[in-house]
């Protein structure tokens, strides 16, 4: 079995209503072993960019992505 990775990241969009990235100014927060873990990172990054509706960050789970029959298995 896989490891349960989350990544972290987010940079400015084209549309806020959107996740269309300008792929300049994509950041990495990082790679996390666990969902705990990468919601911190990213309540972190998008606290410091609040108050600019052009960024955002998402936390994506890799896992998913690796093993795509966990789908169906909760987080």
């Amino acid at each position: 079995m896989t490891s349960k990775l989350h990544l972290v990241f987010g940079g400015r969009v084209k549309d806020p209503r959107t996740l269309d990235f300008d792929h300049t100014t994509i950041q990495v927060i990082g790679i996390f072993p666990d969902y705990k873990s990468a919601e911190k990172a990213w309540r972190s990054a998008a606290q410091r960019t609040v108050d600019d509706a052009e960024m955002r960050f998402v936390l994506t789970h890799l896992h998913r992505l690796l093993e795509p029959e966990m789908l169906s298995s909760p987080l």
